[in-house]
């Protein structure tokens, strides 16, 4: 099991997921943890549609995303792991799997955030989160699409805070 790359994009599975990403990456598998789609079938239905049909595709709950992990479940694929939003982030790191790069993709403006780089907006307590994931050592990348320039995330968010 190889994981090709960790995505925060609120969107999880769409055209640039599926279409960019996922052939760049040589993805055999996405893997998108979110508790939310895991437990609702429109969602799940909704992410199968959009996965690309040379790809298999897992929706999981972090919590059976991090056992599913630990267990290397998912030998001989190229794992691309998608996640709505740092919240879960964290919450797979609480839970005892730590990624060691993430790549934040898009997350929009609401209210109370902040642009910090491109489609990425984050709130005061989402930026705490990522500083509590950045001080784990975890290194946080910014890049939208995989010919964009890879840019390092954190000091975006310290000058947009």
């Amino acid at each position: 099991m190889e994981i090709v790359n960790v995505r925060i994009d609120e969107r999880m599975i769409h055209g640039q997921v599926a279409a960019f990403w996922t052939n760049s990456l040589n993805a055999t598998r996405i893997l998108v943890i979110d508790d939310q789609a895991a437990s609702d079938d429109i969602q799940k239905m909704a992410l199968r549609m959009a996965c690309p049909s040379t790809v298999k595709l897992s929706i999981l709950s972090a919590e059976k995303a991090v056992q599913r992990l630990q267990k290397e479940a998912y030998p001989n694929e190229r794992l691309f792991v998608v996640m709505r939003g740092v919240a879960t982030v964290k919450k797979v790191m609480d839970l005892g799997y730590v990624f060691p790069v993430i790549n934040v993709g898009n997350i929009s403006n609401k209210l109370g955030s902040v642009r910090v780089v491109g489609t990425t907006s984050v709130t005061p307590e989402e930026a705490q989160l990522f500083r509590e994931i950045a001080e784990k050592g975890i290194r946080i990348t910014a890049q939208m699409v995989p010919s964009d320039e890879l840019k390092e995330f954190m000091p975006l968010l310290e000058r947009a805070f």
